[in-house]
């Protein structure tokens, strides 16, 4: 007997009664209409999830339950993915750090409640709103690293130092502990909040943050230790790097954003976590294949 592919009452795509349809169809025997429904299910987006997590409690057929979380998962990337995809259509100059530095977190955990870690970068700025002068931008820098690294105790992660943890921005601000481009985006943000003006370089082996306009480089990840030209000569010394001044160069958001996921793609492969490998590298693919406006790099 032939296999007939499923029909249902035509209803508006994304209605509960559409989606739930959906669902039910998602346990067909058949693995290519199975495959079908996953894809109408993905199309849906966002407002199916509510109906696949509560239809994953309620099924007890393990092959159901991989289906629906296939289908999670799936709509998950691919909404991370889409919000990726508008924010490098940005110029290089203008892109987004911060939304960009969490949409790789989101990579990780795609239900991350963002505006929550936001507002911590929010309180931290207001703490500091009052002793900040961005006119004084040297004590700026001061008081910003007794609050980061003082007070509030971030530091590097000199035990673990390749747990991806550290390569995420949302777990730095719970643990407290990062490498140093997580670190420097930290310090970053908070600065631009206060208007003081700081930049990301990336040097080989090593990012650090400057205080734009003036010699003076941070070192956040050794508690936010002031570095001169020559200091951060020293620094590429282990690596067999021969200095260049080119080297300090400030970096666009994208090329933090590149680096971040260079990090954490590299820490997957070494795991051999392929499929966490997977993730990050379509988004660092996306970023490498955009194109670019005439007049950059």
């Amino acid at each position: 007997m032939k296999h007939e592919s499923p029909s249902f009452p035509a209803r508006p795509e994304g209605s509960a009664k559409h989606v739930t349809a959906l669902i039910r169809l998602l346990s067909d025997p058949d693995p290519r209409i199975a495959q079908r429904i996953h894809r109408q299910l993905v199309d849906v987006g966002r407002v199916a999830t509510p109906f696949l997590q509560q239809a994953c409690m309620d099924v007890d057929d393990p092959l159901m339950v991989e289906r629906l979380q296939s289908v999670n998962e799936e709509i998950d990337r691919v909404d991370v993915e889409r919000r990726w995809s508008r924010l490098l259509q940005q110029l290089p100059h203008e892109m987004d750090l911060e939304t960009g530095a969490f949409l790789i977190a989101q990579t990780a955990e795609p239900h991350l409640e963002v505006p929550a870690y936001q507002q911590r970068l929010d309180d931290m700025a207001a703490t500091l709103k009052n002793t900040v002068n961005p006119r004084e931008p040297r004590q700026a820098v001061h008081t910003i690293n007794e609050y980061l690294f003082q007070t509030l105790k971030f530091r590097g992660n000199t035990q673990t130092y390749y747990d991806p943890d550290n390569s995420l921005l949302h777990r730095v601000l719970d643990r407290r502990v990062g490498i140093p481009i997580s670190l420097s985006v930290l310090y970053i943000l908070v600065s631009r909040r206060l208007n003081l003006p700081v930049v990301g370089v990336g040097m080989p082996g090593h990012f650090i943050v400057k205080l734009q306009a003036q010699p003076v480089f941070i070192d956040c990840f050794n508690q936010g230790a002031l570095l001169t030209q020559k200091d951060c000569e020293k620094l590429l010394q282990p690596y067999g790097v021969e200095f260049d001044c080119r080297h300090l160069d400030p970096c666009f958001s994208d090329q933090i954003l590149a680096r971040m996921l260079r990090n954490l793609i590299a820490i997957f492969e070494n795991r051999r976590e392929f499929t966490n490998r997977e993730k990050f590298y379509r988004l660092f693919t996306m970023l490498e294949n955009r194109a670019e406006p005439l007049g950059f790099r």
